[in-house]
């Protein structure tokens, strides 16, 4: 298939765009929309050949792990390939998002979409239940019980769902039995009185004497108080089995080929001869990129206009600690995490794509090893040991079980240990390097499991 481009870009990236290396570009200017089967599946190819630039994972991750007072943040791992923004008519990146350094991120908007689903679910199956505060989702076994565990009454639950994803008008109307606030709240009435009034308070909304039975008519729309930010994959410094992740963690950026197959193309586009949907017609493969399971996606959240003020809510048990700011954000970070990890994110969540589970304790730890740095005072102190001394201060980690590892002293230390691993890998390579392949090496054994518990990775 021919690569169309200007001739100055020819002259640039070379003749079918050999010398480019960014898949983005390759997916973004260099595809044929119409290409089929063979076609089709070379350019996902070629482009996925690709590998992703780290920089702006690093980078973005660099900026959320500076300290935010008001941000929360929450990392879920991949349970199963991901597909988002899949409803476009062309090739182009078949719908998936990459950024302009070939790493794919899941957008703001379809994250806050994950979460206002959850929090909505969760209110409709208590109002669906009686609505009362005994019929509230409780207890672990309900995985929408930590959507509505802060609020006294599901009203109160309909006006953070109000502050913090924001609403327009068709949320509250009465014309359409599917608006999203009516359908929440099972069609009540009166929980939609009580929200309405409960956001028009704090704004200062005054509310109409011709609405005084249906305030929600004399509020503005309101674009929500919590900002989700973009999530993107965050780089753990290793591929492979990661303490308390339950998946391996793919190369950064990892995308896998798919295959969707209409089996009845002649009937979805209308021919007359196929009034119904035989099993005669011809199956036809689509193959189309998704992000490998096991990466881990951080999503952040922050907190914009209205989230401070003090009078909200009005109920008191729905107020943690009185910091009304950290209410809806833990109450926007509990939907979020229940989003993710009961309906998914992405298209064909149906079909098992687009789920997560939160790791967020162990990709912290993970991320901790691998920013640690080495103990100046002690690379001072082993660059004064000889070949000898080395190997003997390596030996000591030789076991597979850590408990036969030191017990006491500074031996025992992550401080001690990463600053020996790390030292003998940079400063001492060539030493290790003449035993890293001798089966019968204490000393290579010993470097090879204190890089593995750091996370590591040995050229």
């Amino acid at each position: 298939m021919p690569t169309l481009m200007p001739s100055d870009t020819a002259a640039a990236l070379g003749p079918e765009a050999r010398n480019c290396d960014s898949r983005s570009l390759l997916l973004d200017r260099f595809c044929d929309p119409a290409a089929k089967e063979k076609d089709r599946h070379q350019v996902f190819t070629r482009a996925m050949g690709k590998a992703a630039i780290r920089a702006k994972s690093a980078a973005w991750n660099s900026w959320l792990s500076e300290p935010k007072p008001d941000q929360v943040t929450l990392h879920a791992q991949l349970q199963s390939r991901l597909m988002v923004n899949m409803a476009g008519g062309v090739m182009e990146n078949a719908g998936l998002c990459l950024d302009r350094f070939g790493l794919p991120y899941i957008p703001g908007s379809a994250v806050k979409g994950c979460a206002r689903r959850a929090a909505l679910a969760a209110l409709h199956e208590w109002c669906t239940a009686g609505g009362q505060p005994a019929h509230k989702p409780t207890g672990p076994d309900n995985p929408l019980a930590s959507c509505c565990a802060p609020f006294a009454t599901p009203a109160n639950m309909l006006a953070a769902i109000a502050r913090v994803f924001g609403w327009c008008e068709q949320d509250w109307s009465d014309r359409s039995a599917q608006s999203d606030f009516r359908w929440a709240c099972a069609g009540q009435e009166a929980t939609l009185k009580a929200a309405a009034e409960a956001l028009a308070t704090p704004f200062h909304w005054p509310i109409e004497d011709r609405h005084r039975n249906t305030p929600w008519r004399s509020l503005p729309n309101f674009a929500g108080s919590v900002s989700f930010l973009p999530a993107y994959p965050v780089d753990l410094g290793k591929t492979g089995k990661v303490d308390g992740l339950p998946l391996d963690v793919p190369q950064l950026g990892k995308l896998e080929l798919d295959v969707v197959t209409c089996h009845h193309r002649e009937y979805y586009s209308g021919n007359p001869a196929y009034a119904s949907a035989p099993d005669t017609e011809e199956p036809v493969p689509v193959v189309f990129p998704a992000v490998a399971p096991g990466h881990v996606f951080t999503f952040a959240l922050v907190p914009l206009r209205g989230a401070k003020d003090p009078s909200y809510p009005s109920d008191p048990s729905a107020t943690p600690n009185g910091k009304a700011p950290f209410c809806l954000l833990t109450f926007a970070l509990a939907a979020l995490r229940t989003g993710l990890e009961v309906f998914g994110l992405g298209a064909k969540t149906n079909a098992g794509y687009g789920w997560f589970a939160d790791v967020t304790e162990a990709a912290k730890a993970q991320l901790e090893r691998t920013s640690r740095k080495p103990n100046e005072a002690l690379l001072g102190e082993f660059r004064r040991l000889d070949d000898k001394k080395v190997r003997a201060a390596a030996r000591p980690f030789m076991f597979q079980n850590t408990q036969m590892w030191p017990q006491t002293g500074r031996e025992a230390t992550d401080d001690y240990q990463f600053t020996l691993v790390s030292f003998i890998l940079s400063e001492k390579k060539t030493l290790f390097d003449a035993e890293k392949n001798h089966a019968g090496s204490d000393f290579a054994k010993g470097v090879k499991r204190l890089a593995e518990k750091f996370g590591i990775a040995i050229p």
